[in-house]
């Protein structure tokens, strides 16, 4: 880079001459479109916990952003490393050279600061909403260049980001892609990628994607996994469907669990393994790794898949894997969702000394989702009887847990239901529906509703009688009210602090998003 005093000195010399800003802050007249947008965002500020920097709503602000960015970036030496620290030095000095920001308050400077570091060593406006966001962050939606919504807390909201063209998107999106030594050519318009945080990455390109431009979408993964008690505190399930989930989680049994795009299916699995015995070897085998389990490190080992590289070659699929695992003798298998053919060997391997196995699927709801491993079973295997895959579904498969997120962004369990081991008369598969949610249809905007009890199980019993765990059988009982107090009593028999590396992460990052969780589940406070 040049020195900063012959960059400032040559910006100065440039602003003589120019007069490309008027004096103030008045906002240059924006365009019908841009209105009604920044008016959207207003009206949905009211709702939102999320307050997007000036810059990005004044269109002025925004251009001198630009304009500071640009010449930045126009006197940058690619040879140098550039890191976040030599950045936060030298810009202040920079970005003060320029009259315009004669007058600007320090947030507003600090705001075009962070865009120029943002586009320099991150993702542009995307790396803005990271920031911004945070744990709340679900998915970043990149329509064209022209939108960026985002799905916050399960809700979707339309943000004010933008990229200035095609060619800045595609120079973003080449950087997010190099990380994971993928890139994307019309040759290869669609890729599948990850970022180095975790987070999954799928990218569109024309022909393919028809808008006329690039489209991305980026799923966010909290750093720290949720636990049972604060799905209980988010209003997704009561006491009782916890302290149920904790004793079949406990009692081995082999759980699907069901839901729709962003339903919450992997922050569940992750919540009841940490019902797992410390001893017993999990295998998780993922598409993208997502998985965090709450299990001492030394008794999890992940798989991860991989897709063929440029020429076709090198691919390594979730059936492979599973195939793979087997070999190595573990005690619970966990797929992270089963899409294809791997549904052939994880079924096999819940029947042949592999209790506790879990895995998730995509369906609405508990009948859909035993059709749809019917039908991933025939599409793998498509000489198989009907009959006889039903006969492997019943034999493996003691428990269905049905997620849905709801238009208004909450997630219930709508369902947990046991299969029977039995037939229907039709030669359908018998469900014993134990669990559901009733909706209260008076106010259909705000999903209220209650969990009700439905059956008592036998299956799930015998299985867990088999391996040792009882079970308070009153929480069938629809009469009756289990208090936290009781929930409480069987939970902390395994808390998260066996997680190796966790104690710290979670107490610093529960602490600072809710403080009155320790308050609520007290069994956790002698970790502070």
């Amino acid at each position: 880079m040049r020195s900063l005093r012959a960059l400032i000195e040559d910006e100065e010399k440039k602003l003589e001459k120019e007069n490309l800003f008027q004096k103030g802050l008045d906002e240059i007249e924006p365009s019908l479109e841009l209105s009604t947008k920044i008016e959207t965002i207003k009206q949905q500020s009211f709702n939102s916990k999320l307050r997007y920097p000036e810059i990005y709503v004044n269109k002025r602000l925004l251009d001198l952003a630009y304009k500071i960015n640009d010449s930045f970036m126009a006197n940058l030496k690619s040879d140098k490393k550039i890191t976040k620290e030599s950045l936060e030095e030298v810009l202040p000095e920079f970005i003060s050279a320029f009259p315009e920001t004669r007058g600007l308050s320090k947030e507003i400077l600090d705001d075009i600061k962070t865009f120029i570091i943002n586009f320099v060593i991150g993702y542009g406006p995307i790396s803005t909403i990271f920031d911004l966001a945070k744990d709340g962050l679900n998915d970043v939606i990149v329509n064209t260049k022209d939108y960026i919504d985002i799905i916050y807390e399960g809700k979707t909201e339309i943000t004010p980001f933008t990229f200035r063209s095609e060619e800045e998107l595609r120079k973003v999106v080449d950087k997010m892609l190099a990380e994971n030594n993928r890139k994307i050519d019309e040759a290869h318009p669609i890729i599948s990628s990850k970022l180095n945080d975790g987070s999954r990455v799928e990218v569109q390109i024309p022909p393919i994607a028809a808008n006329s431009g690039t489209c991305v979408t980026i799923r966010k993964f909290n750093d720290i996994p949720l636990l049972l008690e604060s799905l209980i505190d988010s209003g997704q399930m009561d006491y009782k469907m916890a302290y149920f989930l904790a004793k079949v989680s406990k009692g081995k049994c082999n759980i699907i669990v069901s839901g729709g795009t962003s339903s919450g299916k992997t922050t569940f699995l992750n919540a009841i393994t940490r019902f797992v015995d410390d001893n017993e070897q999990l295998m998780v085998i993922e598409d993208t790794k997502e998985m965090q389990p709450q299990m001492p490190c030394h008794s999890v080992r992940s798989y991860e898949a991989r897709n063929a590289n440029e020429e076709g070659k090198g691919a390594i699929t979730l059936d492979f894997l599973l195939r793979s695992a087997l070999r190595s003798s573990p005690r619970r298998i966990i797929v992270g969702e089963c899409r294809g053919p791997e549904i052939v060997v994880m079924l096999n391997a819940m029947n042949t000394g592999h209790p506790g196995s879990m895995t998730t699927i995509h369906a609405d709801n508990v009948k859909e989702a035993l059709v749809r491993v019917e039908n991933m079973y025939l599409e793998a295997r498509p000489t198989a009887n009907i009959g006889f895959i039903r006969a492997q579904i019943v034999s493996a498969v003691d428990i269905i847990l049905q997620l849905v997120r709801f238009p208004d962004g909450s997630r219930k369990v709508i369902a947990i239901s046991e299969i029977e081991k039995r037939m229907e008369d039709n030669g359908v598969i018998s469900l014993n529906d134990i669990f559901k949610f009733k909706r209260d249809t008076t106010d259909m905007k705000k999903v209220k509703g209650k969990f009700e009890v439905l059956a008592t199980p036998s299956r799930t019993l015998e299985q867990m009688n088999m391996f040792g765990v009882d079970l308070d059988k009153r929480v069938f009982d629809p009469n009756f009210e289990m208090t936290r107090e009781m929930l409480i009593e069987e939970l902390q028999k395994d808390l998260p602090s066996k997680m190796c590396g966790w104690k710290n992460e979670f107490l610093n990052v529960f602490t600072k998003r809710d403080p009155s969780f320790f308050h609520r589940w007290p069994h956790f406070q002698h970790m502070l």
